[in-house]
């Protein structure tokens, strides 16, 4: 009990110390709630703080994680979940408005990092009971405050893994020297069901650091320790993949919603190539340092100690051998491009790279423990010493070679050296000893600093966020209060921080204000939709669904009936009721059709072409069942000098709108129309089809920094025909449905046919939705590349669609089976163990 109470205190100490130093992080580096910049940074920024939001409203019950149409058209929210929401301080979001959430992002964040020294504490006080409190309590700290979670910090998500390793480890501990199962069944359940990626990579490593310990346990190699071994391999295994199995009640239908995204698996992962030189893997050692490769710094204190494990003489050789293969391989992880696609989830992870380099600092540090605890056997100061001598060698060979910046090559060398000196004296004078913790929370709050300095050191006031979201919500407040119907949709073409270069990540609007939009960006995208937007023109990628240009007639299809815009929209009337917010006024589409729509059973064929224009005419051509061009070729001429792509193009009609675009492999253009800038073009996030007038004039259409020939440029051009557009859009008018219910997951509607026939609903085709046709189920098949059609009938039709998440019902079973599997594998350990037993008293009997 008293162990216990220490354990729970020295913890504490821990927690308080780790969020005391980030605080100290924060506000030397001028970051909010400290200062004035803002401290949401890229993806964050981008993305989570969005999702954040949205789980918010999931909370108070206004959206649903199931199914949500404010994802890209709509779409299960399953797999976002359980790859960036899962963990369950995320539940305190509930407690913060929109405005609040970058304090709620402050105090997540320390939160995590908080735990995770917890947890290490916890670790190593089970795992290393001899070392001292203070010890322990240091190298706790080191692993909260390591330079991974400085750098990974916009990337929240990621520190679940830091969190929930140690747990999973001492699990693994407690299976090898005690047999204990229970927790490690639990370890890696809830591993997985909090975060299935970083439980994927602290799986794998717990799967190594087994065989690890297992072979440490190992006194003497003979036939019965070979069999036990095989046998324990094989127990540790089955729970295992039974916590797996545990886990799929959450993880199976997050597994089946990231099949509807991710790429096929590539084996050209498994090319041999490397990062730079596999020196570059310690360089990453030094204070403040954004290595070329990884960066592992986790305090030079311990970096001391992990060396002068591998030298004292307190070690069995064959330990440090063992030791020394295994970190030498998790090195060289972070060095051979295999190794590193294997840690990233079998995939080549182009941003953020090192996302796993957790483990491999917690390694360091978990050899570290070691050396610390023959150093508290034997005091042997000068012996660390020498170990932070070698320390300085490799900091001063690096700088000779390829130099540090100043400042953090001089403290690296300040702080290695100081530890050198504190250790060759501390045996004289003991005392000394109270300086280390004073000294590693110097070095940690240092590196957090010069670390914060380099990716935080342009971050805007944080007065932007918070005025934008202010003027976003009231916006889209005042649309909802103006719009009767039940079903339409709306987006916005300028983003938060618009740079005016039409170009913009922050794609996640219409989940953080809770409104049914197209743009979406994440890492757990719907290929087929993001396709159609994509054939469609909106997009020049097809993962994430952008919509930065109005195309009107894809816009009236898909019921976009109102857009923020900071300038007017071509075919779309002002309305002058809502005021302005942001730079941003409201506009109104007369054209936008209802959710759903009578179609010719041609809408079920797939159109191929890479047209975007003539992807359209067919579209409208499908729906309705005959011929139909909405865009008619515009007539144009193009010329090239001076690394200019100038094409004029004819005038049509006086009301027929003007669209183009220009296809071509010479990226990273600007467009301009008749002399005015309109966008960077052809690059990473860029729109595919813009509008450039009414025919009423000629225009001139102008890419500059086009470098290639007339042979490497394909220009489309199209009038929009408005009067024949308007009449499709009449046309389908009188033949839509009357959407009374459109809620995420759940859609109802009447529909009045004059024959059997097809309904078009502009719902993405998703297998978790089940259609009624007056009260009788029908089948949903996909029409338009990657909507939903269903069949009805002559006369009155009640339409009902009701969505369930694929694959929860398997998932359930899964976990139901792991759980039994798992009680059953103990029950027959028990029921063995008692008959040995019995067996054993009946021959002392005998």
């Amino acid at each position: 009990m008293k162990k216990r109470y220490s354990t729970a205190k020295t913890a504490g100490v821990v927690f308080l110390a780790i969020v005391g130093l980030f605080i100290v992080i924060q506000a030397a580096s001028g970051l909010y709630p400290f200062g004035e910049k803002s401290n949401l940074l890229w993806d964050e920024e981008i993305q989570y703080v969005d999702y954040f939001a949205f789980y918010r409203d999931v909370l108070l019950g206004k959206a649903s994680i199931s199914y949500s149409f404010s994802k890209s058209l709509g779409g299960s929210l399953v797999a976002l979940f359980g790859y960036y929401l899962g963990c369950p301080l995320n539940l305190l979001v509930v407690f913060f408005s929109n405005e609040q959430l970058p304090a709620f992002l402050f105090g997540l964040t320390a939160a995590k990092l908080g735990l995770a020294g917890v947890t290490a504490c916890v670790f190593l006080r089970r795992r290393f009971p001899e070392i001292s409190l203070l010890m322990t309590a240091m190298l706790s700290v080191a692993y909260g405050l390591m330079q991974y979670s400085m750098l990974q910090l916009s990337n929240i998500m990621f520190l679940d893994g830091v969190v929930l390793l140690p747990l999973l480890l001492l699990a693994v501990y407690e299976f090898v020297s005690r047999d204990k199962k229970l927790w490690l069944f639990l370890g890696v359940l809830f591993s997985i069901a909090i975060n299935w990626y970083t439980g994927y990579m602290i799986g794998l490593f717990s799967v190594l650091y087994y065989f690890y310990e297992r072979i440490l346990k190992i006194q003497k190699i003979s036939r019965g320790a070979w069999k036990d071994f095989v046998r324990d391999t094989i127990r540790c295994g089955l729970v295992m993949v039974f916590g797996l199995l545990g886990s799929c009640a959450v993880f199976y239908p997050v597994f089946r919603g990231l099949q509807k995204g991710k790429r096929a698996f590539d084996p050209s992962i498994f090319y041999f190539d490397t990062y730079g030189s596999f020196t570059d893997v310690f360089r990453g050692f030094a204070v403040g340092n954004i290595a070329p490769t990884v960066s592992l710094y986790c305090g030079l204190l311990f970096l001391g100690f992990f060396l002068y494990y591998f030298f004292t003489k307190g070690v069995l050789i064959r330990e440090k051998i063992l030791s020394l293969a295994a970190a030498v391989f998790l090195f060289a992880s972070c060095w051979i491009m295999p190794l590193d696609h294997i840690w990233s989830g079998l995939r080549s992870a182009e941003s953020y790279r090192f996302r796993y380099s957790f483990l491999m600092a917690f390694f360091v540090l978990y050899l570290a423990a070691k050396g610390v605890r023959e150093y508290e056997k034997k005091k042997n100061g000068r012996g660390v010493a020498a170990a932070f001598a070698g320390c300085l060698l490799m900091f001063v060979a690096f700088q000779i070679w390829t130099p540090y910046e100043e400042k953090n090559f001089f403290v690296t060398i300040g702080f290695t050296g100081g530890y050198l000196l504190l250790f060759l004296l501390i045996g004289k004078f003991r005392k000394l000893k109270a300086i280390l913790p004073a000294l590693l929370g110097a070095e940690l709050a240092l590196n957090g600093i010069f670390t914060f300095a380099v990716n935080y050191g342009d971050n805007q006031s944080i007065q932007v966020y918070l005025d934008y979201t202010k003027g976003n919500l009231a916006q889209t407040e005042a649309v909802k209060s103006l719009e009767e119907a039940k079903f339409y949709r709306m987006d916005s073409l300028e983003k938060r921080n618009n740079g005016g270069d039409g170009i913009s990540a922050y794609l996640n609007e219409s989940m953080a204000y809770d409104y049914q939009g197209m743009a979406h960006y994440s890492s757990t995208y719907d290929t087929d939709i993001s396709r159609l937007i994509f054939d469609l023109g909106y997009s020049t990628l097809t993962d994430l669904s952008i919509y930065q240009e109005a195309i009107l007639p894809s816009d009236s299809l898909l019921g976009i009936k109102y857009l923020m815009s900071t300038k007017d929209v071509t075919g779309y009337g002002k309305v002058e009721e809502i005021p302005e917010y942001n730079g941003k006024s409201v506009y109104y589409n007369p054209y936008a059709l209802g959710l759903g729509m009578a179609a010719d059973e041609k809408i079920q064929e797939d159109i191929v072409t890479a047209d975007p224009f003539e992807f359209q005419n067919i579209l409208f051509s499908n729906l309705l069942g005959r011929d139909v061009d909405i865009y008619k070729p515009a007539q144009y001429q193009m010329s090239i000098a001076d690394n200019l792509l100038t094409l004029q193009i004819e005038a049509g009609d006086q009301e027929d709108i003007l669209y183009g675009y220009v296809d071509s492999w010479i990226q990273d253009l600007r467009l301009y129309v008749d002399g005015t800038y309109r966008c960077n073009y052809a690059t990473w996030l860029s729109y595919k089809v813009f509008s450039a007038g009414y025919g009423e004039t000629s225009h001139t259409v102008v890419l500059e920094n086009y470098t290639g020939t007339d042979q490497e440029v394909f220009p489309y051009f199209y009038y929009l025909d408005m009067d024949v557009f308007e009449e499709v859009i009449q046309e389908l008018k009188s033949k839509e449905m009357s959407t009374e219910i459109f809620e995420d997951g759940y859609v109802k509607g009447q529909y009045n046919s004059d024959q059997d026939g097809y309904l078009l609903l502009t719902i993405p085709y998703d297998d978790g939705w089940r259609a009624y046709v007056n009260g009788q189920q029908v089948e949903i098949t996909d029409g338009a590349n990657a909507l939903s059609v269903i069949p009805v009938n002559e006369g009155e039709n009640e339409i009902e669609l009701k969505y369930s998440v694929p694959g929860w019902k398997t998932g359930a079973a899964l976990s139901a089976a792991g759980i039994l599997l798992f009680v059953g594998i103990c029950q027959l350990e028990r029921h063995g163990k008692r008959k040995r037993e019995n067996e054993k008293d009946k021959g002392i009997v005998g």
